[in-house]
């Protein structure tokens, strides 16, 4: 018996050794397999292994920021400007509403949104702005702000029209970030959606990371300069013209109309100047949405 008590087999027909290498064949074959090994590593630390071993990775609605040198990439360095923490918050409510609607849920309900953890920049097209437009855009941008707790940044003035298959990324224009937010006072010519009675048009543009991960990274607001002017030729003209850059800002940040006519977000022109109790809330919730260094 042997030990732990397994008996001992009859030993099997064991044929006489075959004559060994040579000492030089041995050195060949070590040889060999070492030049197979180092390919077989650098195909897999540059990619073209892995898929064979693993499976093709899915590809993500947006490639990944800054997998490639800059001036070969479709999207900046993530994490640009982005905080540990939110840059401001939304005030406390005194009256809650839901009177409000988002343009965009992601899968678990929640709104799409911009990372409050960066600021918003934007940039202006003043060519057919109307002379006031900087108070006009900075009280509607101190409004919207202030509701949302999003913070802005002008950037300046710019040459760029509006577009509606407008990039996101835009190096040779803004550097190695997202573009700003575009901000033009425009014509039906350039964005046919303005003609007939709509004042302005707005909306943003987010990206979708592997993680699944998505967020708004940029934006644009078109305002029908010729309606506009007319409405600063109104009485209370000024009011209107801010309220309806606070509209297309709510649209910007991520509203969408509501059928309530007390709302600023109503789908129809009416008397309100200011966002209301369902406004505010929509864009509260707009403002504290998730930062995220990944895009």
């Amino acid at each position: 018996m042997e030990p732990y008590g397994s008996p001992r087999w009859p030993d099997p027909y064991v044929p006489p050794p075959r004559e060994g290498l040579r000492h030089s064949s041995i050195a060949a074959v070590l040889f060999l397999l070492g030049i197979i090994a180092l390919v077989c590593a650098g195909a897999y630390f540059s990619g073209d292994l892995r898929p064979a071993l693993f499976g093709a990775e899915q590809d993500s609605q947006v490639s990944r920021p800054g997998a490639l040198p800059f001036g070969q990439r479709r999207d900046p360095v993530p994490g640009i400007e982005e905080a540990n923490a939110p840059l401001g918050s939304p005030p406390p409510f005194t009256w809650p509403s839901d009177s409000y609607k988002f343009l965009a849920v992601k899968g678990d309900g929640s709104p799409l949104t911009y990372s409050p953890c960066r600021p918003i920049h934007y940039v202006v097209n003043t060519d057919l702005a109307p002379a006031s437009w900087q108070r006009l855009l900075e009280d509607a941008i101190e409004e919207a702000s202030w509701a949302s707790g999003l913070q802005f940044v002008y950037d300046g003035t710019t040459d760029e029209t509006p577009s509606s298959n407008r990039a996101g990324y835009q190096p040779d224009r803004y550097g190695d970030r997202w573009a700003p937010v575009l901000i033009a006072w425009t014509t039906p010519g350039v964005v046919p959606r303005l003609d007939g009675q709509t004042v302005g048009l707005a909306g943003s543009s987010s990206i979708g990371l592997s993680n699944g991960y998505k967020a708004y990274v940029t934006g644009s607001v078109s305002l029908d300069a010729p309606q506009f002017h007319g409405i600063l030729d109104s009485p209370s003209g000024e009011a209107i013209g801010i309220a309806v850059i606070m509209h297309e800002l709510g649209h910007l940040l991520g509203l969408d109309h509501v059928s309530d006519p007390e709302q600023l977000m109503f789908d129809e022109a009416s008397w309100v100047r200011d966002y209301a109790a369902g406004d505010r809330a929509g864009l509260a919730r707009l403002g504290t949405g998730p930062c995220s260094k990944d895009f």
